[in-house]
């Protein structure tokens, strides 16, 4: 069942940063916690992003076989692969998406990703939310 909102946005109180924002993306199905991408002061002190857990993009061919069951915009990597009914390979990650090598993976999707070489160019890949 996929939800019309599938992020949330947070404000994280620190002693040493008074006020850090970001927004939560969440995996449709199981509500995961895929990434945490901050915004305002939170973007500027930490980059890219606080956690990139199940962050990833597949190739269009499986995204499309894991919409069958329902539209959504973000899944975890075990929720896709029980929408498809298999485990992810390497060969179902885009080689060309630069989200699929930098920042921190989990030990599951780094253990589908393996093997997986970057193409010569890398995209940035950006959405809306």
């Amino acid at each position: 069942m996929c939800v019309a909102s599938p992020y949330v946005r947070v404000s994280v109180m620190t002693k040493r940063h008074p006020r850090i924002c970001g927004t939560i993306i969440q995996c449709a199905d199981c509500k995961t916690i895929l990434t945490v991408r901050p915004a305002g002061l939170g973007g500027m002190l930490f980059g890219d992003g606080w956690s990139d857990g199940d962050w990833f993009m597949a190739k269009d061919s499986v995204w499309r076989r894991g919409q069958c069951a329902g539209k959504c915009r973000f899944l975890c990597v075990g929720c896709l692969e029980h929408r498809i009914g298999r485990k992810l390979s390497a060969d179902d990650f885009r080689r060309s998406a630069r989200v699929n090598f930098v920042g921190r993976k989990s030990a599951r999707l780094r253990r589908r990703m393996r093997g997986l070489r970057p193409a010569k160019r890398l995209v940035d890949t950006s959405f809306t939310l």
